[in-house]
Order: structure tokens, then C-alpha cells, then sequence
């Protein structure tokens, strides 16, 4: 017999996440854009999530493209526009944040990686609690300054080292270093 009902966004996604364990980005985002189709023609259950948007930054984060980082900071501010059009109920999240930042920091971008842990910060004091910055956050940048080869890259380390334990004892970062 026939479904009663169309695919919903559990469905997309994890059809999304089979395209993404493969690295197939271009697979991932059409299944993304399949999903709106379904959509915006009718079926609701099928809306896409901050989930959706995730799965595919996350996609572009760990493709090796060159252009992944752009493509993943794309898709971040598609996320903030589409939320405050209304036609995302979530924001961007930690998860959303520290995926593009791993896109700049696997190329070694710590001025990208560093804009978006700023982006981050900017959202999360702007009244999106889901946003706010975690350990991971910073271990992500530290990371990236640690295989920039730049020669000003241990004094920013331990800058970034500095700051969480800054934030850690004034109760603004739940976990230590």
C-alpha cells in the first residue's frame, strides 16, 4: 500500500547525513533543496531544521574543498537570514558556529575561523542563548593557530588559554582548559 504520509524532516535528514558521511556535499544540498520543495508545496512535516542546515555545514566542514569554508559561512548567514524572515524557528547554535569554524581551521584560516568565534560571541550577546560560545569553541581556534606555521601563533594560543580561564572562573564558560 501507499504512505499516508510524505517523508518529514527525520527522513531528510537522515538521508542528508548518508550523503554527508560519504562527503558528498553536492548530494547533501540536494537533499536539503528537495526537502523545501516538499516543503513549499504543502507537506509541513517535511520544514527544514537548524538540524538540516548542520548536517550539510558539517558536510562542507570536513569535505576538503577549497571553498568549504565559504560555502559553510554561506550557509550560516542563509541560517540567520531565514531565522529572523521567520522561516527558521532555530538560530544558529554552538554545533552551527563551531562547524564553519572548523572549515576556516582545517585550512589553517585563523582570520575566518576567528571572525566566526567573534560572529558567534556578537549572536549569543545579541539574545540567542543557544549560541554562546563553549570549550570547544576556543579549542577549535587554538587548534588552527597551532597549524597556522604563523610565528605570532603561540602568543595568540596561549591568548585564547588566557580568555578561557578568564571566562571559566567568572562562571562564562561552563568547562576549564
Amino acid at each position: 500500500g501507499e504512505l499516508e504520509e510524505g517523508p518529514n524532516a527525520v527522513t531528510y535528514n537522515s538521508v542528508m547525513v548518508a550523503y554527508a558521511k560519504q562527503g558528498d556535499v553536492v548530494g547533501a544540498g540536494k537533499v536539503l533543496d528537495m526537502m523545501q520543495a516538499d516543503y513549499d508545496a504543502g507537506n509541513k512535516a517535511a520544514k527544514p531544521n537548524i538540524r538540516s542546515y548542520n548536517i550539510l555545514i558539517d558536510c562542507w566542514s570536513n569535505s576538503g574543498r577549497r571553498d568549504a569554508p565559504q560555502e559553510a559561512e554561506f550557509l550560516l548567514r542563509t541560517i540567520l537570514e531565514k531565522h529572523s524572515a521567520g522561516e527558521l524557528e532555530e538560530g544558529p547554535n554552538a554545533v552551527t558556529y563551531n562547524s564553519v569554524m572548523v572549515a576556516y581551521a582545517k585550512q589553517g584560516d585563523v582570520v575566518g575561523a576567528g571572525k566566526v568565534l567573534d560572529m558567534m560571541q556578537a549572536d549569543y550577546d545579541a539574545g540567542n542563548k543557544a549560541a554562546k560560545p563553549n570549550i570547544r569553541s576556543y579549542n577549535i581556534l587554538i587548534d588552527c593557530w597551532s597549524n597556522s606555521g604563523r610565528r605570532d601563533a603561540p602568543q595568540e594560543a596561549e591568548f585564547l588559554l588566557r580568555t578561557i580561564l578568564e571566562k571559566h572562573s567568572a562562571g562564562e564558560l561552563e568547562e576549564g582548559p
